[in-house]
């Protein structure tokens, strides 16, 4: 079964080109420039969309005396986690102007919707589709009310275990016809041994009929393309302007270089891909003619001689049946005269059965 999802009028899944999410974030720091500058690198890096983050600290903070602890600028700061949120707020009028300048840039703009009061906004302005993250994984009444609204969902799943993926993933999908998840782990950032791709193909076992991708927190720009490999069809990454920049997420995400050889590893590893047939690629077989051996005359050969290991070489040549053939060969008695070194095809052979 092939899973496929569509975000406006681009397909994603099995079938489709790898849709790569820059997560921007709250790397803009509440800065209106700062996320135009982001959609430029999102863009110039090739990624398919640029991925914000929409929320009202009020609404899913509960104490404003409760603190939060990361890395910034080398140092470790601890804040109340409802400012710093509130700090990172956009208004109604600023999340319009970012979305009317990814329309100008030309790339998707997508965002996380924290709660209902959020989504509401975001409808209002356009808003194609509905990223949830792994901090709401289990948010059920959330989940349900997004995936109510007709909008494609992609959540990310980091945190649980296979008994809730299965709980959250089969309830979504019988409510959303168009329906991601996004393999993932909460660490920030993800060392390799966190990272577990090998869940990616036991996930798409599992849960056929869903998109499957990976949201990626280590600081690696090859885990999403070694992702690709396993079958991710959809890759989150975080990205920023510049590791020195004050915040919580700008230290492990991505800088505009590394963005952009992360996209074109992605790029790489979906080509390689290829088919599975098990068949020469048609450029290989040009390789076929000049590196294969040929069945020689190894002298001057009259019709009628019966060919073995004794009358035959086997060396490089334009023409002349590849040595694979040789078993059919063998054995079979010549219709036409060879002279020494000529090449020996079936068609020179008398018919089995004759």
């Amino acid at each position: 079964m092939a899973a496929q999802m569509k975000i406006g009028e681009r397909l994603i899944g099995d079938n489709s080109p790898v849709f790569v999410m820059a997560e921007a974030g709250a790397n803009h720091n509440g800065e209106l420039e700062m996320a135009k500058k982001l959609i430029d690198v999102a863009k110039n890096a090739g990624a398919d969309c640029v991925k914000f983050q929409t929320f009202t600290a009020a609404e899913f903070c509960a104490d404003p005396t409760k603190t939060f602890t990361y890395f910034s600028q080398g140092k470790q700061v601890t804040e109340s986690e409802y400012e710093m949120f509130r700090r990172l707020e956009f208004t109604r009028n600023e999340w319009a102007e970012i979305i009317s300048y990814c329309d100008q840039q030309k790339i998707m703009f997508l965002t996380t919707v924290q709660d209902p009061v959020n989504l509401e906004m975001m409808q209002e302005l356009g808003l194609q589709a509905i990223k949830v993250g792994s901090d709401d994984f289990d948010h059920l009444p959330n989940l349900r009310f997004f995936a109510s609204s007709g909008l494609p969902l992609i959540i990310s799943k980091g945190m649980a275990d296979c008994d809730e993926v299965d709980k959250v993933v089969n309830d979504l999908k019988a409510r959303c016809e168009n329906f991601g998840v996004l393999h993932c782990v909460s660490l920030y950032p993800s060392d390799p041994e966190h990272l577990n791709l090998a869940q990616i193909p036991v996930l798409k076992t599992r849960h056929p009929d869903v998109v499957w991708g990976f949201s990626d927190h280590s600081r690696s720009t090859i885990a999403p393309a070694l992702a690709v490999t396993l079958g991710a069809r959809i890759i989150e990454k975080h990205f920023t302007l510049d590791h020195d920049l004050p915040g919580p997420d700008h230290w492990f995400s991505m800088n505009p270089q590394e963005l952009t050889e992360m996209v074109s590893h992605i790029r790489f590893a979906e080509a390689a891909l290829g088919s599975n047939a098990i068949k020469p690629h048609t450029d290989e077989e040009k390789s076929r003619k000049i590196m294969r051996r040929r069945i020689i005359a190894s002298n001057a050969l009259q019709a009628g001689t019966v060919l073995s290991d004794l009358s035959v070489s086997f060396k490089r040549a334009d023409d002349g049946a590849y040595v694979g053939e040789w078993d059919n060969i063998c054995g079979r008695t010549l219709l036409t005269d060879k002279a020494a070194g000529e090449g020996i095809s079936i068609d020179d052979l008398e018919p089995l059965g004759a």
